[in-house]
């Protein structure tokens, strides 16, 4: 019994540890939020996915879309219909903007055939969110 709670110590210890080293935004940093739950292509995996967006991060910062949160990785569906294997949140300054910018972008246009092949887009749910005030 000691062993596993200086495992679950020792794990908790290098999450917050992990956490406190990145800022990410608060709910106080955007008045929007760009969710995507994304599914991945058949044979595909979230290393797949970090590579696509440590290109193309910097190209749609520039446009207003920068993580709010880590990426994730969805383990286990507690309810509801929709199924995807990793979420996403970005902040986004101007959600009209932002997206013009980005889908108008040759620099992003150029990893749109990566980023089909690692994600099934027509399965995927993104929306723009707001916080309540």
């Amino acid at each position: 019994m000691k062993r596993r709670s200086f495992i679950t110590a020792t794990l908790l210890s290098a999450t917050v540890a992990a956490f406190t080293g990145v800022q990410f935004a608060s709910a106080h940093d955007a008045d929007f939020y760009f969710v995507d739950l994304l599914n991945l292509q058949d044979g595909k995996t979230a290393a797949d996915a970090a590579q696509y967006f440590e290109l193309i991060e910097p190209i749609v910062a520039k446009h207003g879309l920068e993580r709010a949160l880590p990426s994730f990785s969805i383990t286990q569906r507690m309810a509801g219909d929709l199924d995807a294997d990793m979420l996403n949140v970005w902040t986004v300054t101007d959600p009209k903007g932002t997206f013009d910018g980005i889908f108008t972008d040759d620099a992003y246009k150029a990893h749109i055939p990566l980023r089909n092949s690692i994600f099934d887009m027509p399965n995927s749910t993104m929306f723009v969110m707001a916080p309540n005030k």
